[in-house]
């Protein structure tokens, strides 16, 4: 095992591990070069109507201005721990590292560049309190551009209240990834494999937390998603897929066929759900089909970005 990634910490504690109405939520916040957008996106979260919250930020070696504003911030508000790595180790590493540092009951990775309703926190907390059964709460997601004006379409989601591991399974595959970024219970987190260096290792999670529970959908709230990869297709994402700096498929054959392993990881998150041996085979068998059509439809749709 390596040994873990060093960095410099700057921690000023000011948190309230209550454990009643009001849990602590921890939010990770992994980045790297973000400096456009970032202080838009942390002050989005310190507004949160939900107070009890705590901010983790990793700085995964970034070479502009973050460090800079990470430690501004940090002077204005006592619920941030800024820590900065003393080298890039990869975003999957860096994903793995803001859980690893996380405590309260409920957990939510953020990005440097999006933008959150005041109330998402709050309506995300409240359905998970509510219903005991999940273990995502997450709000619509829509897109905006770089000067945040809103692009079209927006990206919805299954609720999977009242689903059998199955469907919910197979609504998790034909679905976005959108729910990673919602509030997750951190119990549930830690039964997982965490985030794995593999091309898809977002669906890859969502998979080993939908066979835990629900997926509820909090409706009252919203997330902005901001688009800084405008027209990437999907050879491009395959290239970013394959790139030293983000730190998946790091073997040749990886970097030569990065999604190659995400169809065997999926089978291993079955086989080590709670689930009975007869439903673990009839989902595996289930995917035969599935997974091939998934990739060819996903190509598909992604090959056609940027060719108009």
């Amino acid at each position: 095992m390596s040994d873990p990634p060093q960095s410099s910490i700057v921690f000023r504690p000011v948190i309230d591990k209550t454990t009643g109405s009001n849990p602590l939520v921890s939010i990770g916040i992994p980045i790297y070069n973000e400096e456009r957008y970032l202080e838009q996106s942390i002050g989005s979260l310190l507004a949160q109507d939900y107070k009890n919250l705590k901010l983790i930020i990793s700085d995964n070696a970034s070479i502009d201005g973050t460090e800079g504003i990470c430690r501004e911030m940090l002077q204005l508000d006592g619920r941030i721990d800024y820590r900065r790595m003393e080298r890039n180790h990869g975003a999957a590493e860096n994903f793995r590292r803001v859980l690893e540092l996380a405590d309260g009951k409920y957990f939510m990775w953020a990005s440097g560049h999006d933008l959150w309703q005041s109330n998402f926190v709050t309506e995300c907390v409240k359905l998970l309190e509510r219903e005991p059964e999940a273990v995502i709460a997450f709000g619509s997601s829509n897109w905006i551009d770089a000067l945040g004006n809103p692009m079209r379409g927006t990206s919805g989601w299954t609720d999977t209240r009242g689903m059998e591991n199955i469907a919910r399974f197979h609504a998790l595959l034909w679905g976005n990834m959108h729910p990673i970024l919602g509030l997750i219970r951190t119990e549930a987190l830690h039964k997982t494999r965490n985030v794995l260096s593999t091309a898809g290792a977002d669906l890859i999670l969502l998979s080993e937390l939908i066979l835990q529970g629900h997926f509820v959908h909090a409706v009252e709230t919203s997330l902005s998603r901001r688009e800084i990869r405008a027209n990437e297709n999907y050879q491009q994402r395959m290239a970013r897929y394959s790139g030293q700096e983000y730190g998946l498929s790091r073997s040749f054959l990886g970097r030569l066929a990065p999604l190659l392993r995400l169809p065997v990881e999926l089978v291993r998150s079955v086989l080590r759900s709670r689930m009975s041996v007869p439903e673990k085979l009839l989902l595996i068998f289930s995917l035969i089909p599935v997974l091939p059509a998934k990739y060819l439809v996903t190509k598909s749709r992604q090959s056609k970005i940027g060719k108009h």
